[in-house]
């Protein structure tokens, strides 16, 4: 293969890679702007639950510190790559703060190999949703494992704007004292379980509910990485591209001038014998 052609054959493999990365560029955009639309929902959820909490908490007498050997740690992260170091920051900070005794629980394949990385085996893994209609069926899975669990912490990336984000860790149960403190009506609620069951059905669902928006938060945030991560290399393969286009224009040109080199050449030796 001649160097022009070689250089052709680059170019053509360029042009193809960054038809990919822009399908991967538009797709992490459209993911992340779906599950933003969501978080009002998911909030919103949070808040209705928290405000019931609120209410029934003075019927209920306050409940014994829970026991540090029944505590969970899940951290939320990806299921697929080209997000940069998103998954490592993820594993890195919930290593940090993992308390001793303290289960820890891995959604997402890529967080999964980061741990093991770093020679920490999980608990439990659950594979992450790559979708915001899969959100609600995968915190229903998890809330179903935490089923005797009375202290949970939940490490996942807060969703900012730019398409960047915050590694956060959250404690969700015991449930916090500021929500059973809320300002409520002095009337008490008409309920029909007796309170003690009923605050923790509650406290299930705000496990549930802030399970739901952790993951929300975190495929948002996935999404803007992985979009910053296919901008970057948008741009390298442009930067590529442009550099093997100013290639092909000297080695044509390099090419041209020999082919005329060699015609002057010939003119001269026909001259010559004539």
């Amino acid at each position: 293969m001649t160097q022009l052609s070689r250089i052709k054959a680059q170019l053509e493999s360029l042009s193809e890679l960054d038809e990919l990365v822009g399908a991967l560029r538009s797709m992490a955009a459209w993911r992340a702007r779906e599950a933003q639309d969501a978080f009002p929902g998911t909030r919103a959820y949070c808040r209705i639950i928290e405000r019931a909490i609120a209410e029934i908490s003075p019927l209920v007498k306050a409940p014994e510190p829970p026991a540090q050997s029944n505590g969970s740690l899940l951290v939320v992260s990806s299921e697929n790559g080209f997000v940069g170091g998103f998954n490592n920051r993820l594993v890195e900070k919930a290593l940090d703060i993992r308390e001793a005794r303290e289960k820890l629980i891995i959604v997402g394949r890529r967080g999964l190999a980061a741990a093991k990385e770093k020679g920490v085996e999980p608990d439990l893994f659950l594979p992450m949703t790559s979708h915001v209609a899969g959100i609600t069926p995968l915190a229903r899975r998890i809330t179903a494992r935490f089923d005797t669990v009375v202290s949970a912490r939940i490490v996942f990336a807060r969703y900012m704007q730019g398409a960047s984000y915050n590694t956060e860790a959250k404690r969700v149960l015991p449930l916090d004292t500021s929500l059973r403190a809320k300002d409520v009506p002095g009337i008490p609620p008409l309920h029909h379980l007796p309170p003690e069951d009923l605050l923790r059905e509650l406290a299930n669902q705000y496990l549930f509910a802030e399970i739901a928006h952790a993951l929300m938060e975190s495929l948002a945030s996935e999404n803007g990485a992985r979009l910053r991560t296919m901008e970057y290399a948008s741009q390298n393969i442009g930067d590529k591209i442009d550099d093997m286009k100013k290639e092909e224009r000297i080695v044509r040109q390099e090419v041209t001038t020999s082919d005329m080199l060699d015609v002057i050449t010939g003119a001269e030796a026909v001259s010559q014998e004539s």
